[in-house]
């Protein structure tokens, strides 16, 4: 009855609240009140008033929001509460919670499981790794360092520079072993964040400290014992508060803050304390990452599925070889069906009797199963891997795996290894640098105006933007500085390099001034009455009619000869010329067959007076009396000559030619007896590619996965630069100081002190940029030979040759002498022309010309750029080349012109 008596007491409380919730209407404003009277149970942290509801009600709108009920602390300004960045899970801090899907384990074993996934990791671990990096200034900071200061912008840049050397210095020798405990290099440190990057997504790296509070080294954590910890917004709590902790065996053993502030300055005087925690695929509702290797779990799975079924085809007994129908004609019992069955694969025995021939009963026929040939199909394995490597963002010739036949296939996967450079090296290169630089800003206190960058990243993208530049430019669109202002590079000091041109067949023409030259409509050609310079050849056929008189002063009649036979020579390249030939030594009584409109003779030698004494000869014009020879073409010829051996061995030794052509006989199933000679015999390769389909180009893709790299040996270019440069300071000096030979006594070719013979605070710096650009050849030199290399393999499929024919024809390859001396007198030409124009330039030289070699045949290319005669420093010859060499195997150089 007490019980009964209870119950009747609370039902009529329990009734009213049911009568006043149905009958009584309150207001939004009410509503809010009775919220922030009753707390709602204590739901809130503290008074609470919310934004007001001021649009009208009106028919089918969208309501009235409901007045938000806050769980977090009210800001003091506002009195509202910030937003929550994530509804993360309740004590998500606590060891064993968590919103991850996929345990840390999982990701390992996938990383290694079937294979795909681990070698797509090692490809692009190693297209990272491999690449060349550098501190240096940012463009931001040389931006900062040219406004308002009046010097030329790249002295301006060199200045900045030499301010920060020794800071440079000291960040790069810091990451030469960024972890001296482990005792790891720049390339193991960064493979192990790729790989905590491709696996985990999770990069946890320990600043580690001295007692005395200095950087002692960088260490990698496991990425999968660091659990981020939240703040009560769901966000990274900032310093003092712990930021990550490290659990080990399911239970925190260290906890650490996060390294920076808003400011990006480091808190808290133990800094020991700190640690950093970088994702790639940064989300809003996580704090983890989203690595590739969960990205691809999916179809590893599939993948893996599916190599258990052929896995499990090659398992004896897994599927009966053929079936037995019986129909019910015979009248067998189970009984003994069975016992018939167990008759009919009767395992003992000798092997003949259960070959022989079997006869079923009655009403039983038998049914072949089909193998796992007719049911396996390779073109759905292969639709399998593309979906694996695309989530590495590799290919599948990466893999070694190409498109078998149809049209365009070799075209796309060129096309696709460009797409994955873009969607995948650049992205991931470029935000490892950007999270490289915040760590040794924030822990090395690298200053602000460097930064950390990989080398050879640029080229393919500035290749392509060179040629929209160089249209724009030819075109007048654009300006030199224009384009290097787009490039980030300083700016050129000469008035010409802020001036539009039209750069046509005929030579430059600037579009200032244009309409004073001529009426519009008509052909603006190079300025006339520009000095040709006569070179030096030997008389040809059409010197028969030279005057004899001179033969009494045989060293004037042979000058006359030399010159008369340049000028036929560039009279017959240039029919209509543009401007006149100026003779040195010719006057117009050596030759008064030759038209004097197109020629300007020199003065005739003055009469004898006074008994036979001379007097003084007339000045002559500013290069009547200078060298036209180049001083430096017996010490090109030497070092050609020394470095052609040493290139033939570098190469011979780059790589092993026996074991690559096992490798490629074995993968590729090229068969040949091996007691038949080849019948193909050794046929080096030939040049250029194969249509779409043919070999080549599955020798180029199975190359690419090899890993083969030529460049450790092509690296012999910058010595061989080197010693090019040195003869082309020496003998543009030479020139300039109107001397036709230089003293190379003191110098020898391969002097590993060469660089030393180069004047201290001259064009020593261009030696440098110079070799710093050396990548770009020598990567261009490497991929023509790995070109050539795969239409080796390719033939060597076509014929079926054997291992040692194949190596021999690599080793041909690989050893050609013609090869190797076209690449010395080149790179040694490049090196002359880039030492020659900046000896010009630091000695005030503003015009400079091409001067073919009188040992060579000369091209119909470098016939042309010699008679487009004197050209400003900073112009194109005709060719669109800035210096020499004009092709390969060029020795042509420059020369100087205006001189005083």
């Amino acid at each position: 009855m007490g019980k009964k008596q209870r119950g009747r007491s609370r039902q009529p409380a329990h009734l009213n609240k049911a009568a006043s919730s149905s009958a009584v209407t309150f207001s939004t404003e009410q509503v809010a009140a009775l919220m922030a009277a009753n707390r709602l149970g204590g739901q809130t942290t503290g008074v609470f008033p919310p934004l007001p509801r001021t649009d009208p009600p009106v028919a089918f709108g969208p309501g009235v929001p409901l007045y938000p009920a806050a769980i977090d602390p009210p800001r003091p300004d506002s009195g509202r509460p910030e937003p929550r960045l994530n509804e993360y899970p309740v004590s998500s801090n606590l060891p064993g919670m968590s919103d991850r899907l996929v345990p840390w384990k999982v990701l390992r074993d996938a990383a290694d499981a079937g294979g795909l996934p681990r070698r797509c990791i090692e490809i692009r671990k190693n297209e990272v790794a491999s690449l060349g990096w550098t501190v240096r200034l940012t463009e931001q900071a040389i931006e900062r360092a040219q406004e308002g200061s009046e010097q030329p912008d790249h002295e301006v840049a060199k200045a900045l520079r030499q301010q920060h050397s020794a800071e440079i210095t000291r960040v790069m020798d810091f990451l030469e072993r960024p972890d001296r405990g482990q005792g790891e290099t720049t390339t193991d440190w960064l493979t192990k964040l790729l790989e905590e990057h491709f696996v985990l997504d999770a990069i946890a790296i320990y600043p580690r400290r001295t007692f005395g509070g200095d950087l002692y080294a960088f260490e990698v954590l496991d990425g999968s014992t660091i659990k981020p910890l939240r703040d009560h917004r769901g966000g990274r709590p900032q310093p003092p508060n712990p930021a990550y902790q490290q659990l080990l065996w399911g239970f925190p053993r260290g906890e650490f803050i996060a390294d920076t502030d808003a400011d990006g300055a480091v808190l808290n005087g133990y800094r020991s304390d700190h640690l950093v925690y970088r994702r790639r695929n940064v989300r809003a509702h996580t704090p983890y990452g989203y690595s590739a290797v969960e990205q691809c779990l999916e179809d590893l799975d599939v993948w893996l599925r599916r190599r258990s079924w052929i896995k499990a085809e090659y398992t004896d007994g897994t599927v009966p070889s053929a079936l037995v129908t019986n129909s019910g004609a015979s009248g067998w019992s189970p009984a003994q069906l069975k016992e018939y069955e167990t008759f009919l694969n009767d395992a003992y025995g000798p092997t003949g009797a259960r070959h022989r021939l079997r006869i079923l009963p009655p009403g039983m026929e038998l049914g072949q199963q089909s193998d796992a040939a007719e049911r396996y199909r390779p073109e759905y394995d292969l639709f399998l891997i593309k979906l694996m490597v695309a989530h590495f963002d590799t290919t599948i010739a990466e893999l070694g795996f190409t498109e078998q036949g149809g049209l365009g296939s070799t075209g796309w996967h060129e096309g696709q290894a460009s797409v994955q450079r873009r969607k995948g090296t650049l992205p991931t290169v470029r935000w490892l640098q950007d999270t490289v630089t915040d760590i040794l800003r924030l822990h090395l206190r690298m200053h602000r105006d460097l930064e950390f960058a990989f080398l050879g990243l640029e080229e393919e993208d500035e290749a392509a933007a060179d040629a929209v530049d160089d249209a724009r430019y030819k075109s007048g669109r654009l300006t030199l500085n224009e384009a290097r202002d787009r490039a980030g590079k300083p700016r050129y000091d000469f008035p010409e390099a802020d001036k539009p041109v039209l750069v046509t067949t005929r030579g430059v023409v600037f579009l200032e001034g244009a309409a004073d030259q001529a009426a519009p409509g008509a052909v603006i050609g190079p300025a006339k009455g520009t000095d040709e310079a006569p070179e030096a050849d030997e008389p040809d056929e059409d010197d028969a009619d030279i005057d004899e008189e001179g033969a009494a002063d045989p060293e004037r009649a042979q000058a006359v000869k030399v010159e008369l036979a340049a000028f036929r020579r560039w009279a017959r390249r240039n029919p209509a010329p543009s401007r006149p030939f100026r003779f040195t030594v010719v006057t117009k009584a050596d030759a008064p067959d030759v038209n004097g409109e197109i020629v300007l003779f020199a003065e005739p030698e003055p009469e004898p007076v006074d008994g036979g004494g001379a007097v003084p000869k007339a000045p002559s014009s500013p290069d009547t009396d200078r060298v036209r020879d180049w001083p430096g073409w017996s010490a090109d010829r030497r070092a050609a000559a020394y470095w052609k051996p040493r290139i033939i061995k570098a190469m011979g030794g780059a790589l092993d030619a026996r074991a690559l052509a096992e490798r490629w006989i074995a993968q590729r199933g090229i068969t040949a007896k091996a007691d038949e000679p080849d019948l193909g015999g050794v046929q080096p390769a030939g040049g250029g590619a194969g249509m779409p389909g043919t070999p080549w180009h599955d020798a180029v893709g199975w190359l690419a996965a090899q890993n083969i790299s030529l460049i450790r040996a092509l690296l012999i270019i910058r010595e061989i630069q080197t010693d090019g440069y040195v003869i082309g300071e020496r003998s543009a000096l030479a020139v300039l100081a109107g001397h036709s030979t230089v003293d190379w006594s003191k110098w020898s070719p391969g002097d590993p002190d060469a660089a030393r013979l180069l004047r201290p605070g001259g064009p020593l710096n261009g030696l440098q940029a110079l070799l710093d650009e050396s990548g770009i050849v020598i990567r261009g030199v490497a991929a023509n030979r790995m070109n050539r290399l795969a239409k080796v393999l390719s033939d060597a499929l076509a014929r079926g040759d054997s291992a040692d024919t194949t190596a021999l024809a690599i080793q041909h390859l690989l050893r050609d002498p013609a090869w190797a001396e076209r690449v010395a007198v080149t790179e040694i030409a490049r090196a002359v022309s880039a030492a020659s124009l900046n000896t010009y330039r630091a000695n005030g030289i503003r015009q400079k010309s091409w001067f073919t070699a009188v040992d060579e045949r000369v091209c119909p290319v470098c016939m042309n750029n010699e008679a487009a005669g004197a050209i400003p420093l900073s112009q194109q010859f005709p060719s669109g080349h800035g210096i020499p060499p004009g092709h390969p195997s060029c020795r042509c150089v420059l020369m100087p012109e205006g001189l005083g």
